[in-house]
């Protein structure tokens, strides 16, 4: 195992009911807040602003609200919302959604205490130097960036995805109410199950180090556990022991924990997907159920031992190690993809294939930004084939 340093900051608050609690929990930050969620209407008719605002309103906290992120969130409401705060100066920003407005949050929180632009933070150009405190309720249980210090967003303008890090942004306090998702149709359950898989299998299929029963194990199970989640709520969509044990496990997907000590590895994964949203906008949790079994069959020939165990232990494939096993378990996961309807190609994810040149392009700059270096423009063309 490599050297490594773990820490986690933030609080979570945990069960149903708990976004009652809002109110009191946001307090101990001061008494001015601003909320940020999806579009107005949608969350008033769902029934989530009412039941965020009111704990606030019974503590006194003043909210002012930002709504519209989309599932890609783009940088431009980002800036509008760092506007906001530099008028009225809340104590907290408080994310009411899932991944795309917890990122959308954090880049507000930053960029509130930067007098540039915030786009200048996952260009490289500006060091986050400090933050507002971010507090979520996580109503789209998917990304682990309620507890996790990443901000992900969309600029449109250019067509880029692409993400920053910074310790100041782990939120301080997330509650995590599983009755906010009973009203969650299948159809972004089974994207948020695919976006939760992604991240599981990043750490897993990519690192290097030959033996890390744990991390493998962990990885494996906590698949598995989406999965039996899933095929619990294809049969129930409010079975609530499902929607409790989704969402607690899509915290822990990727919030460093089981990649501790495996060193650096390639995100090829999500390097790949993230362009797949830039240029199409397709949700996070789609893009990742195409990028995988393209990155699996390519890396096919040299893995055939990791995938040979993943079809063993998380489809129960019978086999030796060989290249047949390690085939069937690439195979059973678009199976898997194909059972809770999410798209495996280009033309499942309504993305036309006319600017595979310029696609690629844009996944070597993401590459090159976060390190990975190991592969060409036409390894990358490859993989983009692959999902065709």
């Amino acid at each position: 195992m490599y050297p490594f340093e773990y820490y986690i900051p933030t609080k979570i608050v945990f069960g149903e009911g708990t976004v009652k609690r809002t109110g009191e929990i946001a307090s101990g930050f001061g008494k001015k807040a601003m909320l940020v969620s999806y579009d107005e209407d949608l969350i008033k008719r769902i029934g989530f602003y009412d039941k965020a605002m009111e704990p606030l309103k019974a503590a006194g906290i003043e909210v002012f609200p930002l709504f519209g992120v989309k599932s890609n969130p783009d940088v431009s409401l980002v800036r509008e919302g760092i506007k906001i705060c530099k008028e009225q100066k809340p104590d907290v920003v408080i994310a009411l959604g899932g991944g795309s407005v917890m990122d959308t949050a954090k880049g507000i929180a930053v960029g509130a205490c930067y007098d540039g632009d915030v786009w200048d933070f996952p260009t490289g150009k500006a060091e986050i130097k400090d933050a507002l405190p971010i507090m979520t309720i996580v109503t789209i249980p998917a990304t682990s960036s309620e507890m996790n210090p990443t901000s992900v967003l969309n600029n449109d303008e250019i067509r880029r995805k692409d993400g920053f890090v910074s310790p100041l942004m782990f939120p301080k306090v997330s509650i995590l109410d599983p009755e906010l998702t009973y009203t969650l149709p299948m159809k972004q359950t089974a994207i948020s199950a695919a976006d939760i898989v992604s991240h599981l299998m990043e750490g897993y299929i990519n690192h290097k180090v030959e033996w890390a029963p744990m991390q493998d194990r962990y990885a494996q199970g906590m698949i598995r556990t989406i999965m039996d989640s899933m095929d619990r709520l294809q049969k129930d969509l409010l079975d609530k022991e499902a929607r409790a044990m989704f969402m607690w496990t899509a915290t822990f997907a990727w919030n460093g924990f089981y990649v501790c000590g495996l060193g650096a590895f390639d995100q090829i994964i999500h390097i790949v997907g993230h362009s797949f949203s830039a240029f199409y906008d397709v949700p996070h949790g789609s893009a990742m159920s195409v990028s995988i079994p393209a990155v699996m069959k390519f890396h096919l020939d040299e893995r055939i031992e990791k995938f040979s165990g993943f079809a063993k232990e998380v489809f129960g494939i019978e086999g030796d190690v060989s290249k047949e096993t390690a085939q069937k378990g690439i195979d059973a996961l678009v199976d898997w993809f194909k059972k809770i309807d999410v798209p495996v190609t280009f033309a499942e994810a309504n993305m036309p294939t006319d600017e595979l040149d310029a696609m690629t392009d844009d996944i070597l700059e993401t590459a090159e930004r976060w390190g990975t270096t190991s592969y060409t423009k036409d390894m990358i063309m490859d993989i983009l084939k692959l999902a065709i």
